[in-house]
Order: C-alpha cells, then structure tokens, then sequence
C-alpha cells in the first residue's frame, strides 16, 4: 500500500486526494464575490483539499454564465491561487459554451476540468454524446487538457455508460484523467473503479471514501469538504498510511448525514454564515432559496450534538 507522501511524489500524474466542490459566494446583486470564492479555496487547501473543483453542482453552476465563470477563474488564479489544484466546472447544454470555457481554462493554466455531457435535451444515443465530446476535444486541441467526466444522472438525466467511456479513450485516451461519480451508489463507483482502473475514480460521497480507497478508487470529490476538509481529510490520511480509519470514516458520514437533511448548497453557505458571524455568505442565486431559520436552528443544534464546529478564527 503506498503512503500518502509515496503517492504525491509518484511518477503516477493521476489526480487523487479529497477535492471540495467549493460553494460560491455571490454578493447582494448575486454577482460572483471573488474575494470571499478566493479566501474559501485557500481555507480549503489549507485545511485538508488536494484541490478545489470551482462551479461544480454545490457551486451552483447551472446559474452561472460561460463569461462570469472564466472571469471569476481569472481574478481567482491573479489573487495567486495554484491552477494545479483547481478543478473548473465546464459543462453546458451548449457544446460551444463548453469549448470557449475549457479553452480559457486551459489558456491561463488549469489543465483539470470536471465535465457533464450536455444536458438539456434526454436520451441521447451514446454516438450523439461521443461527437459532443469528441467536438469539444477537438476544437480545444490540446494535449494538455484533463478531463474528469461527471456522472450525475439524478440532476443532469444523462448518465455516462461504459460503453460512452470506451469510445472516448479509443479516440481520445490521454485526455481522459478520470470520473466523479455523483450516484452515491457504492455498485455504481465500484463497477466504474474495476471497470477503468487507468482512470482516477471519484465517488462523489465522502460516505463512501473508505470503500472506494480500499477497492483502488482515487478519493472523493464531495461537497461536505466545504465544512469538514480536515475530518475527511483524516480518513484518506489513515488509510494512506496504513492505520484504521473506519472510526474517521464513521464520523465523516454522521456529519454529512445531518447536513444532506438539507438542500446542499443552501445548508454549506448558511454554515460558513453561521461560524463566520458574516449573513452575506449565506446569499444563494436564485431560483435557490436560502435556508428557513427553523431548519437553520435544527441544522446547528444537530451538529452540535454530534460535536461537529468551525472555527476560522486566524
């Protein structure tokens, strides 16, 4: 088994770790708020994240446009922000928007990006979906590109098949970095893990990090890294090194269990409110509605009883 620091300083550039599907904080006029999205990300990396995945679905990303997201990326990596350890959310029901997107990402230095397929129209055949990727692969031309799949069938009803995956290393094998598998289904990841051990296999659950590590998956993309980097982060440590993590394990899962009771992106901005003593962190975009003070009262009392806290004090 290698140990955590074995597998950073490996030859092996598959992308592994704890990755937070960062939350992203918009102002009054639901404008993008980059300095509080910029002081998130270090909070994150400092506190556990390998790295960040920024417009994903807890960062609310179907409300954001192609142009706020690259110029969010852009004041993001000028506050000096690593582009290695940053994961950008590029996908659109339009194919071009998901071209100008990686493109930019890749234009200024971030190579990773967390891809839906194209998600308006349902059932589309498996050839239909190849040529949207293979379309953006193409157009964006660069060998430098990594893409990690995302397969979210619950929220974008267009699921990625094997047989999707098979064609697209066929054609495009080296772009091709990996998979986060938001199903929280355990058959799922497993069946992804053993079926393209090539790949980095994200489950998208921190619920099941464990399971995944130990069957050779590469960690977890999961949006409750937003508040519990380090307790999620503890898991992958001891399982790196050889010692038991299931109590670390156990605990992750309690605390994400008490927040999933709540719509996701709502619950994580109104915690980083909650433990900042700062209300502007709990603003969502519409049409997502921030969380009633009934259920916010229940989320810190459950918390609390489970002996969960943030501190950000410096």
């Amino acid at each position: 088994m290698n140990s955590g620091s074995e597998r950073e300083t490996s030859e092996d550039s598959r992308l592994f770790g704890i990755w937070a599907p960062c939350i992203t904080p918009v102002d009054e006029n639901y404008a993008i708020d980059v300095p509080r999205l910029c002081s998130l990300i270090n909070w994150l990396q400092s506190n556990g994240c390998h790295g960040v995945s920024i417009f994903g679905t807890t960062g609310e990303a179907a409300s954001f446009s192609a142009h706020e997201r690259m110029s969010a990326l852009e004041q993001v990596l000028e506050s000096g922000i690593s582009p290695d350890r940053l994961m950008v959310g590029n996908g659109f029901p339009a194919i071009t928007d998901t071209v100008d997107v990686t493109r930019h990402a890749l234009d200024i230095g971030c190579s990773n990006v967390l891809m839906l397929p194209p998600f308006y129209f349902k059932n589309p055949t498996i050839d239909g979906l190849c040529r949207s990727y293979r379309y953006v692969f193409d157009q964006v031309n660069s060998s430098d590109l990594k893409v990690i799949l995302y397969h979210f069938p619950r929220m974008s009803t267009i699921p990625i098949p094997s047989p999707l995956i098979d064609e697209l290393v066929r054609s495009h094998d080296g772009l091709i970095a990996g998979l986060k598998d938001s199903t929280c289904d355990w058959d799922s990841s497993k069946d992804y893990i053993e079926r393209h051990p090539q790949m980095a296999i994200f489950p998208g659950t921190d619920a099941l990090l464990l399971k995944g590590l130990e069957c050779g998956g590469a960690g977890t993309i999961t949006a409750t890294a937003n508040v519990n980097a380090a307790g999620i982060r503890e898991v992958y440590d001891l399982w790196s090194n050889g010692e038991s993590a299931e109590k670390a394990q156990q605990k992750a899962e309690t605390i994400r269990s008490i927040i999933f009771e709540y719509p996701i992106a709502a619950a994580l901005k109104f915690l980083h409110s909650h433990y900042r003593f700062d209300s502007a962190w709990e603003i969502v975009r519409p049409p997502l509605s921030i969380l009633p003070s009934s259920d916010k009262t229940k989320l810190i009392r459950s918390l609390q009883k489970s002996g969960f806290a943030l501190d950000f004090r410096e």
